[in-house]
């Protein structure tokens, strides 16, 4: 059984929110035809109008921007990778087997400048057949309306090599392209990029004891890259991010682990399928695990 094979017998409901053409057509009207954008608003448009590219930055006060709907996206389900870099692999996988429709992806080394690019080839790069129909800058509020957690008083080497907060952040809505169809994935995917320390993005996106919201993530990846650029690991029982995840209440039902490159997947997990799949920057395989009692669930 291939991966996305194992992740179609769990397809999610497309996210009403999701599929509202509130946000572009909201972005379409803060456009000034044939005139030059206001300052702090960028315009990157395509010669078709269904296929108009619209990057505005939230520090332009004039103009009412959608705002980045939290509450919502965390009832959804959200692929969530930590030490994103520019892996479009989970995009493909997740989107492409109905799995999950939301990604969240965090890393404090990668210039705002090259996902602004990404975005504006509509990450051809990293989901081929989908269109960006707008991307916004944000803040802290916006990402983390529970507040960020500073975990520097519990960790006293997590900022060793970066500042752990929020650097900056741009969350964008993507669209298939019409010459798609449902097979290559949904409709619309949500995309959202967070340059900051990822275990402290974790920690505040599903902060302990918030009540009604979906408390975890679908799937995260798990990916430790050996080269010295994280302040500590993300496989094994041993991982701040694994600790984070079951204080929390905020384990995922699915681990993505690259096995090829030797991290280890957290407690409590089986691996769902012997196949595994290349992905990753060096293309190292990479194995599903499922949370064990929803591996009980998923056999009955």
């Amino acid at each position: 059984m291939s991966l996305n094979d194992a992740l179609k017998q769990d397809k999610e409901i497309p996210p009403a929110w999701l599929e509202n053409a509130f946000w572009l057509e909201s972005a379409s009207k803060n456009r000034k035809a044939g005139t030059d954008p206001e300052p702090g608003f960028t315009a990157a448009l395509s010669g078709e109008a269904a296929c108009k590219r619209i990057f505005l930055k939230a520090e332009s006060k004039n103009i009412p921007l959608p705002e980045f709907p939290a509450r919502e996206i965390m009832r959804s389900r959200v692929v969530f990778y930590p030490g994103a870099g520019t892996d479009g692999q989970p995009l493909g996988l997740f989107s492409g087997s109905h799995s999950a429709h939301c990604f969240i992806y965090a890393d404090y080394s990668v210039k705002k400048s090259e996902i602004v690019k990404q975005l504006g080839e509509n990450l051809i790069e990293l989901r081929k057949g989908y269109r960006t129909l707008f991307v916004i800058e944000g803040g802290e509020k916006d990402f983390f309306p529970e507040g960020w957690e500073d975990l520097r008083g519990t960790y006293s080497d997590i900022d060793q090599f970066r500042a752990p907060e929020l650097q900056w952040g741009l969350w964008a809505v993507l669209e298939r392209g019409p010459e798609y169809d449902n097979s290559h994935g949904p409709k619309r995917i949500l995309f959202c990029y967070l340059c900051c320390d990822a275990v402290s993005a974790f920690a505040s996106l599903w902060p302990k004891g918030k009540g009604k919201r979906r408390t975890s993530p679908y799937g995260v990846i798990i990916e430790d890259s050996g080269f010295g650029t994280n302040w500590a690991v993300f496989g094994s029982g041993k991982s701040q991010l694994y600790k984070i995840g079951a204080r929390n209440h905020a384990l995922p039902d699915w681990l993505l682990v690259a096995v090829g490159r030797g991290a280890q997947p957290w407690p409590g997990y089986s691996r769902f399928s012997d196949e595994s799949e290349p992905g990753g920057r060096d293309g190292a395989q990479r194995a599903l695990y499922l949370r064990d009692d929803s591996l009980l669930k998923a056999k009955q």
